[in-house]
C-alpha cells in the first residue's frame, strides 16, 4: 500500500489522478490514497470516472492538510473521511491553490520591501507549478546583498520556508495562521467527518525541528497516528516512531509523498518499498 500519493492537482507535480492509478497498477499496490494539499478534489472526480478501468485496488480517501500549532507549522493528513463535506470544509478554509499561494506570496513580498530586501517586482512565477515561498526565495537569492539581511545561512527554499514561517528572529518571519487552519480544528473537522487524523512524516520538517515536542503536540491534541514511513525517514527515525506509535497506540502509516515530475514518478515508490 501507499497512503500519500499526491496528483496533479497539488502544486509541482504532473501525474493526472488517471495517471496516479496506471502508475500503481503498473506496482502492484493493493490499496492507496491521494492525499493532495489542502483539498479532496480528487476523491470528487474518482466518483465519476471508471476507477477499476486504472486501478484495481482500494482507493482511500486522503488530504494533506497544512495546520500551525504553537508557531510551528506542519501537515495532517486525513484519511477515510466523508469526501463532500471535508471538500466542502477544504474549500472554505484554504480557497484554490492559486489563491492562496497569491496571498502567501504578495505577503512575503510585502515583508521584504518593508525589511530593505531587493527584489524583481516582475520575476516570473507559474503559480501552478511552484510555492510561492519557492518563487520568493529564487528572486531574493538572485541579489547577493540580501545574503546579509537573512541573517542565517539559507541553501534551500524549503529552509526558506520553514524559517520564515516558524522563528520570530527571522526577518521575513510570517505568521501563517492568517492562512493555515490550527491543529485543534483540523483534527476535530477531520473525526466530526469520520476520519482519522495522522502526522506527516515527522523527521521531514527542518533540521532544528523537535521531534519530541512536535508529536506531544500532536497527542495533546488527539492525533490517530504517525507516518512512519517515508522515503526521507532513515531506519533510527522509522524505529523510534513505531516504538513511540506503540506506546501512545497510535496508528502507523506509510507512504511515498510522490510529487511526480519530468519522468521521476518511479523514484519515491521504490525508496518505500526498500523502507518497507
Amino acid at each position: 500500500m501507499d497512503l500519500h500519493i499526491h496528483s496533479n492537482l497539488s502544486l509541482e507535480n504532473d501525474l493526472s489522478i488517471e495517471e496516479v492509478l496506471r502508475k500503481a497498477q503498473r506496482e502492484m499496490l493493493g490499496v492507496i490514497s491521494i492525499a493532495d494539499h489542502n483539498t479532496a478534489l480528487a476523491h470528487v472526480v474518482l466518483e465519476h470516472i471508471d476507477r477499476e478501468k486504472y486501478f484495481k485496488g482500494k482507493v482511500i480517501p486522503g488530504a494533506e492538510i497544512d495546520t500551525i500549532a504553537d508557531g510551528i507549522t506542519f501537515e495532517i493528513l486525513a484519511y477515510n473521511f466523508d469526501v463532500h463535506p471535508m471538500q466542502d470544509w477544504l474549500y472554505n478554509k484554504f480557497a484554490t491553490v492559486e489563491i492562496r499561494q497569491g496571498l502567501i506570496r504578495t505577503r512575503l513580498l510585502d515583508l521584504a520591501k518593508a525589511k530593505g530586501f531587493k527584489f524583481d517586482k516582475n520575476f516570473a512565477w507559474e503559480r501552478r507549478k511552484e510555492f510561492a515561498h519557492i518563487n520568493v526565495y529564487r528572486n531574493l537569492k538572485q541579489y547577493k546583498q540580501n545574503d546579509k539581511l537573512f541573517g542565517v545561512e539559507l541553501s534551500t527554499g524549503s529552509d526558506f520556508y520553514r524559517y520564515s514561517t516558524t522563528d520570530k528572529n527571522f526577518p521575513l518571519y510570517l505568521d501563517m495562521s492568517f492562512i493555515w487552519a490550527g491543529l485543534k480544528e483540523v483534527i476535530k473537522t477531520i473525526h466530526n467527518f469520520g476520519g482519522v487524523a495522522v502526522l506527516a512524516h515527522p523527521f521531514n520538517y527542518t533540521k532544528d525541528t523537535d521531534v519530541d515536542n512536535l508529536l506531544e503536540i500532536c497527542k495533546k491534541h488527539g492525533i490517530d497516528g504517525i507516518e512512519a514511513y517515508h522515503p526521507k525517514h532513515t531506519d533510527a527515525d522509522i524505529k523510534f516512531l513505531l516504538e513511540y506509535a506503540k506506546k501512545n497506540k497510535l496508528l502507523v502509516t506509510g507512504g511515498s509523498d510522490l510529487h511526480a515530475k519530468d519522468g521521476d514518478e518511479a523514484k519515491p515508490f521504490t525508496k518505500l518499498k526498500n523502507l518497507l
